[in-house]
């Protein structure tokens, strides 16, 4: 089975870009939840990294990520 490692940037008291009544921070979670959902859906074994507005600092989404032991794009799209 496929695994996927989802890292949601922004968050918490980093809202990214801000314009046109849009932030950042809102977009890539909305996004993040709809792939998660969507792969979810299709029987791949998926973590995020965030679910709510908190900040996850990149680092620690790398750590998790390499920790995860995901599969890489290529692998999935091949």
């Amino acid at each position: 089975m496929a695994k996927v490692y989802i890292g949601v940037g922004h968050g918490g008291i980093d809202p990214g870009a801000v314009a046109n009544g849009f932030k950042e921070e809102d977009l890539n979670l909305s996004v993040a939840k709809a792939c998660y959902n969507a792969l979810k859906r299709c029987g791949v074994e998926v973590k995020i990294s965030r679910t709510s507005d908190v900040d996850v600092d990149l680092n620690q989404r790398i750590k998790e990520a390499n920790n995860y032991g995901g599969d890489s794009l290529k692998y999935l799209f091949d």
